[in-house]
């Protein structure tokens, strides 16, 4: 049985304005290309307002927003392209519905593209590291998975693992995924990471630096975190928020790893047990 929080929802005009107006921004200062990532928000127990597939982020207009309800399907008369055809959809919608059934407390998801996150990490960086103590009020503990295939059943299985027990995963070779309570938290959240990021990006060309020891970053968590609210660092049975090295490129992650296995079940059982984690 699905657990639900007690807490109010916006209306789903309220989240068609604002996802519309979070996709304009997102589009904007470059967080994500014209018709790259997606958005949803919760609008009750069983529906989720998100972004349709295909359609340009910096002009996506409230109308176009679709209701979906947790299984993924349309509910009510989706809005129609200028050909006729009607919106679907992301592609990636899976993504979100498991955040919801694994999350509770999630009011919103974001998918994006932050440039200099993937950039960082495609270059090897370790995002998990506390370079600045910023990141630890902004964004909890940030982690890192393996690269899954875009819009396969490897995402929402394997991407749902960190997003049990982080409210800011990279997901590696793709992008980014940011939960909160609400839109302005999960966008606040993606903010973070990608300027996050781009203090790291100068300081890996700058030559490196030492994180913040680890006694410190625990006493940043303390303060940052004093009422501890759920998933902002890692506990007992989350993966590590730094993914194994055999899971850290994509050729190896869907290659190496998974050995003789065929299939997205067998390379999602393969990869859960080099996480070594546990639901």
């Amino acid at each position: 049985m699905t657990a639900h929080h007690s807490k109010h929802y916006v209306t789903e005009r309220t989240a068609r304005e604002q996802i519309a107006q979070v996709a304009r921004e997102i589009y904007t200062r470059k967080l994500s290309g014209a018709t790259d990532g997606n958005i949803s928000v919760r609008i009750g127990n069983e529906r989720i307002a998100t972004t349709p597939s295909g359609v340009h982020k910096g002009r996506l207009t409230a109308d176009q927003v679709m209701v979906v309800n947790l299984q993924g399907e349309v509910i009510g008369r989706p809005a129609k392209r200028a050909d006729g055809t009607p919106l679907r959809p992301s592609s990636e919608l899976a993504l979100h519905l498991e955040a919801y059934r694994r999350r509770p407390d999630v009011g919103a998801v974001i998918h994006a593209h932050p440039p200099n996150a993937i950039a960082f990490t495609l270059a090897g960086g370790q995002l998990s590291q506390t370079l600045v103590s910023e990141v630890v009020f902004a964004c909890g503990q940030i982690a890192t998975a393996p690269y899954t295939t875009p819009t396969t059943n490897q995402v929402p299985e394997i991407i749902g693992e960190y997003m049990r027990c982080y409210d800011v995963v990279m997901m590696l070779r793709h992008g980014s995924v940011t939960l909160g309570g609400d839109l302005d938290s999960a966008l606040a959240k993606l903010d973070a990471l990608e300027h996050t990021a781009g203090i790291y990006c100068m300081v890996k060309l700058l030559g490196g630096a030492t994180p913040i020891a680890d006694p410190e970053v625990a006493k940043l968590f303390a303060l940052a975190h004093s009422q501890t609210p759920l998933y902002r660092i890692a506990g007992e049975h989350c993966p590590a928020p730094e993914p194994p090295l055999a899971l850290r490129d994509g050729k190896r992650a869907v290659g190496e790893v998974s050995g003789a296995v065929s299939g997205d079940g067998a390379l999602i059982d393969a990869v859960m047990r080099q996480l070594g984690s546990k639901s």
